[in-house]
């Protein structure tokens, strides 16, 4: 397959290497989002070995790390295994001391699981070759909050001997665009939003093949790669997949609050915050606080996931026709008719995607103080989308069309400005003074850009006019006291 993104990940690792000496690099992610063909593309043209522990006993795991030591130092194979794991791990930091080589153990928790003391195994042997081996060293792990806790954490062993860290995100809407580049603006959007941008979904997708068929042969039929695909990742996950199925099912049915959850899973709300914590750490779910009041007391949870969403929605509930083999009519009676209206919360996710990546490359003329989502009893300020910055408060309400993309942008108009001795605006008012524009464009790009400048040109002309109103009322003065003189 061919490699797309992840060239700020590339970079780091590069520079880490670069350096020549000891290295210690984490990267971890959640399943299927692409940690592999990272770490892979990384280890292109050099000298590197790719070990990926088991999950299974100490015995077995020691023997393939010991054939695999050997193998990545250039030694024959079939050589007898080391007596155990420091004599394993210290022949190759001695390795080390005179090569530079790369080597990755993935899965990395299954190994620790195995043989419990790895981590200060490990710490021993970094604290007496750092100094002088050149093996730059990766752990990699898709268990986030083993990585999060028991690699990085400050209890850890290895706490403070990592050089680097990654932990990679699913792709955002520009990347996984370029999975099925052929196909157009919306349906690229669809794929985006039907995936979560997890790499290995994304790579099930046929640019060769319509988005139809794609949906169909991947999540319709019985045989289909992420048909049980949800079911399969809690079952591997957690301890108690059936309740934390249940859970997802309610909030996909719309229950968003704490108290909505437990009514309708017969539970404690106090009961139910340790599952959802346990959903946020994978990044299923997510606890949204609405744009300038952050300080909630009545958070929502939504599934982050876009493929769990997606899954949730139009699969579980069709299993039994699906089953039936009926995945073609499900498609066109159940999800091509409702695909615009499911599309609106991952257009919002695009439009933030697009506002960032404008901020990072400084193409803003002002640092937004927040932006996201909003939702209240303010009739003005819901609407969905809210950016804040300096000049004004745009709310976006987005809108999913077949043939492009269409905008209801509400502007919050500045006034009661001041100016200083030169001329340029020094403050102003916000609140109050609103206008209300549609904004269409044929790709999500090309509308941010024309909300912007419709912003633009609404605030200089609202400085325009403040400033003549301004030399009316100077001159006003000046008459008035003439007239007194």
């Amino acid at each position: 397959m061919r490699f797309i993104g992840r060239a700020f990940e590339l970079r780091e690792l590069e520079e880490e290497y670069g350096k020549g000496n000891f290295a210690l690099s984490v990267i971890y992610g959640r399943r299927r989002v692409g940690k592999t063909y990272l770490i892979k593309e990384f280890l292109k043209r050099k000298r590197g070995y790719y070990f990926v522990a088991l999950e299974s006993n100490a015995l077995i795991n020691l023997s393939l790390l010991s054939q695999a030591i050997y193998e990545a130092c250039g030694n024959l194979k079939g050589l007898p295994d080391f007596q155990d794991f420091e004599a394993a791990l210290r022949y190759l930091f001695a390795y080390g001391e005179e090569h530079r080589i790369v080597f990755v153990i993935d899965e990395y928790p299954y190994l620790a699981q195995s043989a419990e003391h790895i981590s200060s195994l490990l710490q021993k042997l970094i604290d007496e070759y750092r100094e002088k081996s050149r093996l730059f060293l990766i752990l990699c792990g898709s268990s986030m909050s083993f990585m999060e806790n028991q690699v990085l954490g400050y209890k850890s062993p290895l706490y403070g001997r990592r050089t680097s860290q990654l932990k990679l995100q699913p792709f955002g809407y520009l990347e996984a665009a370029e999975f099925v580049a052929s196909y157009s603006y919306r349906d690229k959007a669809i794929v985006y939003g039907i995936t979560g941008g997890i790499a290995e979904y994304l790579s099930f997708f046929d640019e060769n093949v319509d988005l139809k068929s794609n949906i169909i042969r991947n999540f319709l039929k019985p045989s289909g790669r992420l048909f049980e695909e949800p079911d399969n990742l809690l079952k591997q996950e957690l301890r108690q997949p059936k309740l934390y199925n249940d859970i997802l099912f309610v909030i996909s049915a719309g229950a968003s609050k704490l108290n909505e959850m437990a009514t309708k899973l017969n539970m404690q709300s106090g009961g139910l915050s340790h599952y959802l914590n346990s959903l946020l750490e994978l990044g299923i779910i997510e606890k949204k606080t609405p744009v300038l009041d952050r300080k909630s007391k009545r958070p929502i949870y939504w599934i982050k996931d876009t493929m769990f969403r997606f899954w949730y929605i139009f699969v579980q509930k069709n299993l039994n026709l699906l089953n039936m083999d009926l995945g073609e009519l499900v498609y066109e009676k159940q999800i091509e008719p409702k695909l615009n209206e499911y599309m609106g919360a991952i257009f919002e996710q695009i439009v933030i995607e697009y506002f960032e990546q404008r901020l990072k490359k400084g193409k803003l003329d002002f640092l937004p103080e927040d932006y996201g989502n909003w939702w209240g009893t303010d009739k003005i300020r819901k609407k969905i989308g809210s950016f804040v910055q300096e000049k004004m408060l745009a709310f976006l309400m987005a809108t999913h069309q077949r043939a492009g993309f269409l905008a209801e942008v509400l502007f919050d108009q500045p006034h009661d400005f001041s100016f200083d001795e030169s001329g340029k605006a020094r403050s102003w008012v916000c609140g109050g003074l609103y206008y209300l524009r549609w904004i269409y464009a044929d790709s999500i790009g090309e509308l941010i850009e024309n909300i912007i400048k419709e912003a633009d040109a609404l605030f200089a002309t609202a400085v325009k006019k403040a400033k003549a109103e301004s030399k009316i009322s100077s001159a006003c003065g000046s008459n008035a006291d003439g007239m007194q003189n």
